[in-house]
């Protein structure tokens, strides 16, 4: 069959499905139809404009350069910087208003930091959650270090840190979190939180489908984006031609030589039972329901004016024992697991590249999904209360109210259900591997008919853009593999 006479759709426009049909329109596939259920391109990627700037909801940050295609991508056009936002290096606070004396902040930090770090050779072999490794290990770290003089602070800066480890992993605990199956992820090497100079990470929809830094070089994908449709049925063998057939929950549907699935891991939790006839074979519901993702969502603040000290980037969160049990803010609606405030397991709260007056908040968990369901007024209220307690005491100042906020809501959105994946200790139970998820389904002439992209089905890249480019790069490519190899025209 002649490229153009292939008829391919894709299922989502986020990054991995803007990567295959980019690669497809380079290679001479013209009739492409990609379906998109929201009302924008870009999925995970979502970014707004903001006054003068833009925020990210979504992704926001390049995760390393070397090996990293959304860095090799931007670099050459000079795209990218240092992020300002410093988590770890940001001061300490504790619920009573008292910052953490650096140099035992610096000690606590660099010992959770190498324990982190030996996890690549540690957990190869642990048969165990990162929750057990990490507190088993500092625990003995902390004895080594202190005695017995700081061990009530070492479990605070350890709480913290397993709210900053879900944070990264998008666990609800990382006692779900598989020790083991974290060194399956590849960390690429170089600077971890390359911010976008301008635009925010959407610009990399530009550089995927070569609207930058020339308009006139552009592959046209967007013509292809049908919005606000929601497939609801994949009709993938036993139809006239070999064909498989889309179904949308409008009444419309499409016919294709070729489908590609990229909608979020999420997603397939909640349809993958009842949207594929025939069923999908058990390997895949099995990758399906042993994968794990989780919901990280962002509260951003704008204020007046800056009002947090000049030096600091930011600042995170030690809750006390007692202020754990006893804080109770104005209009207490909100609780999360156990009776537990959903704001007490705010990470803190850090500056935003490009916006100089906002702040934001980082959440994860079951008390993230808490709050997408609060109304906008409770969580501001609840935000203002927080900073009070923590940073109005610590650098006696009056905290002026937000003058707005803008946040994420991944779990409630239905064509989302989560930010990103990980691998949790049910992936170990039942032998759930990104690579069961990404294979494609054949018909009886072993063509691959229906095929699987999207972060989560990255082996060693899961959760990041990276990770969705190559693998819309990926089945793309596998396409055009299977007709080089049957000696069809190209």
């Amino acid at each position: 069959m002649l490229m153009d006479e292939l008829q391919v759709v894709v299922v989502g426009a986020g990054a991995a499905g803007l990567a295959a049909a980019a690669r497809l329109r380079e290679r001479g596939v013209m009739d492409i139809v990609i379906l998109e259920a929201e009302e924008r391109l870009g999925g995970r990627i979502h970014t707004v404009p903001f006054e003068d700037a833009v925020l990210d909801l979504g992704a926001q940050w390049v995760h390393g350069e070397v090996g990293n295609v959304v860095y090799s991508m931007a670099n050459k056009y000079g795209l990218l910087t240092a992020s300002g936002t410093e988590m770890l290096e940001s001061p300490y606070i504790d619920s009573t208003g008292k910052i953490i004396d650096k140099e035992i902040t610096e000690k606590i930090i660099g010992i959770l930091s190498l324990i982190h770090k030996a996890g690549d050779t540690m957990l190869k072999d642990f048969k165990g959650s990162l929750g057990e490794y990490y507190t088993t290990v500092f625990q003995k770290k902390m004895e080594e270090e202190f005695s017995t003089s700081h061990s009530t602070l070492g479990r605070y800066f350890l709480d913290w840190f397993q709210k900053f480890e879900n944070n990264i992993d998008g666990s609800d605990s990382w006692f779900e979190t598989s020790g083991r199956g974290l060194t399956e992820y590849w960390e690429c090497e170089g600077n971890l939180l390359l911010a976008w100079k301008s635009g925010g990470y959407q610009k990399v929809l530009d550089l995927l489908m070569h609207k930058y830094p020339d308009k006139k070089m552009e592959v046209p994908v967007d013509c292809h984006i049908k919005y606000e449709k929601e497939v609801t049925y994949i009709i993938w063998k036993n139809l006239p031609g070999d064909k498989v057939t889309v179904e949308c929950s409008d009444g419309s549907s499409y016919t294709a030589d070729h489908v590609i699935v990229t909608v979020s891991l999420g997603v397939l939790k909640e349809k993958a039972w009842s949207m594929f006839y025939p069923a999908l074979p058990p390997r895949k519901l099995n990758a399906i329901k042993g994968l794990a993702i989780g919901c990280v969502n962002k509260i951003y603040l704008k204020f007046p004016y800056r009002w947090w000290p000049e030096p600091y980037s930011g600042f995170s969160f030690l809750w006390t024992d007692e202020d754990k049990q006893t804080f109770k803010p104005s209009g207490s609606t909100g609780r999360g697991v156990g009776g537990k405030h959903w704001l007490q397991d705010i990470l803190g709260f850090y500056s935003v590249d490009n916006q100089p007056l906002v702040l934001c908040g980082w959440i994860v968990g079951p008390p993230s999904r808490c709050m997408e369901h609060l109304s906008d007024e409770q969580v501001i209220q609840g935000c203002f209360e927080l900073l009070q307690k923590f940073a109005g005491k610590c650098f006696n100042v009056t905290i002026p109210r937000p003058e707005c906020m803008v946040r994420s809501r991944w779990s409630s959105n239905p064509h989302f259900r989560g930010s990103y994946s990980f691998r949790s200790m049910t992936s170990d139970r039942l032998g759930a591997f990104a690579s069961h998820l990404a294979e494609p389904l054949t018909n009886d002439d072993k063509k691959p008919v229906l095929l699987f992209a999207g972060e989560a089905t990255h082996d060693h890249f899961y959760s990041t853009v990276h990770g969705a480019v190559e693998s819309g790069w990926r089945e793309a490519d596998r396409i055009f593999t299977y007709y080089k190899d049957s000696k069809s025209s190209l």
